[in-house]
């Protein structure tokens, strides 16, 4: 057992979490900054978002609870070696939320043009996430 343990130092040291910690970092940060953007600009910061009170408020409602996930992408990628499990289950809301968009395209079309590159991030940060894992460790 403590023969893993040091296997995990090294590689740490080696720097190998380094690519997770910073993915951890860059999407915790971006959630937080869109979070707050959305509670102080409503429906106003982001392109082709209808302006009527029920989906402003909604908007500016769920501005706090996605700064909340960037806290948890921060707080998941914080030590020198990230918390994994963590991250994984975040990268998954993250996919989860993605098919919520595919399911307003296939019912009510496709949103701004915007949608399509934060569709692809989120569907795609499981990948990215579980790359670098097993990147950073081959031995799993």
């Amino acid at each position: 057992m403590g023969s893993k343990i040091q296997q995990r130092r090294l590689l740490c040291q080696d720097g190998r979490m380094t690519a997770l910690r910073n993915v951890g970092r860059v999407t915790g940060f971006a959630c937080m900054a869109f979070g707050a953007l959305q509670l102080a600009g409503g429906t106003r910061v982001e392109p082709g978002m209808i302006g009527n009170a029920t989906v402003d408020s909604h908007v500016r409602f769920m501005g706090p609870v996605f700064a909340g996930y960037g806290l948890s992408w921060l707080d998941a990628a914080a030590s020198d070696e990230p918390d994994v499990g963590k991250m994984r289950v975040l990268a998954g809301l993250m996919a989860l939320g993605g098919v919520g968009r595919l399911a307003t395209r296939l019912t009510l079309g496709r949103p701004h043009q915007l949608h399509d590159l934060l569709l692809a991030v989120e569907l795609s940060a499981p990948v990215v996430v579980e790359a670098l894992v097993r990147r950073a460790r081959p031995d799993r």
